[in-house]
């Protein structure tokens, strides 16, 4: 396999959203508040272990990502996506992608968090659900991310970064010692699209730019699928707004991005 080019998402609102288990403290509408990556939804033991909603209105997706989860290697999950809450919970569905294994390519992580990832053909639905399988006690997610896949046509530039961003603090006292403030590491990501044409960034690039400053966005930046895919997702918001800079050859854009993840 080769290494794949970025895809990027923006969340759709998920709407009403009901569940068969959940602690009260950890509901399933915390799946939609993808601006607080800190509130999960969290399942008390293994049984009924599904969410379903209804969007406001009729979104056409192609993707779905649930984010830091704690998969074991045998979870599995199951999306179906229709027009009526009947077709999402029987076996009508338009799009049902069965139950496929929650962390794939099997690999494990330090952090024991894991995303998810499917990618399909673009379809309209109006209804959601999601079920959990063959997972051991309480599971656990940060988001649920539905919406459209944005894949750049091109490479990214040489000279991408890799990093991180520290949000907490150490100094040394005149005394020598270490005075530290608590606060996350935060993954970083930054590169550059130089070959963007004009076509590609009104119908995909130009949502993205417009809401990325205040609203995070869900990218992977390696889609390739084998061990350590993992730690190519990203979600959180962009440092710098993107911006699309005219270069030499005529209806075509260079864009940066620099993005603070807190995944």
């Amino acid at each position: 396999m080769a290494i794949e080019k970025p895809i990027f998402c923006l969340p759709v609102d998920l709407g009403t959203i009901a569940t068969g288990n959940e602690r009260t403290e950890t509901p399933a509408v915390h799946l939609n508040h993808h601006e607080s990556i800190g509130l999960v939804w969290r399942t008390n033991g293994n049984s009924n272990m599904w969410a379903r909603g209804q969007f406001a209105a009729s979104q056409a997706l192609s993707m779905c990502s649930l984010i830091n989860a704690n998969a074991q290697a045998g979870t599995t999950v199951r999306l179906r996506l229709g027009t009526s809450q009947a077709e999402v919970d029987g076996g009508s569905a338009p799009y049902d992608s069965g139950a496929v294994t929650f962390i794939s390519p099997a690999e494990t992580t330090d952090s024991g968090l894991y995303s998810s990832f499917q990618q399909f053909d673009e379809i309209e639905a109006t209804w959601w659900r999601i079920d959990i399988g063959n997972h051991t006690g309480d599971f656990e997610a940060a988001s649920l991310i539905l919406g459209k896949a944005v894949q750049s046509s091109r490479f990214y530039d040489r000279g991408w970064e890799l990093g991180t961003s520290d949000l907490g603090s150490i100094d040394i006292s005149r005394w020598g010692v270490d005075i530290e403030t608590d606060g996350i590491i935060l993954n970083t990501v930054s590169f550059k699209l130089s070959w963007v044409s004009e076509a590609e960034f009104v119908s995909s690039f130009r949502q993205i730019m417009l809401r990325a400053k205040r609203k995070p966005v869900w990218l992977l930046f390696n889609p390739e699928a084998v061990a350590g895919r993992q730690a190519h997702f990203y979600f959180g918001r962009f440092g710098q707004a993107p911006f699309a800079q005219s270069v030499r050859k005529p209806g075509t854009f260079a864009m940066e991005f620099s993005m603070q993840s807190v995944i």
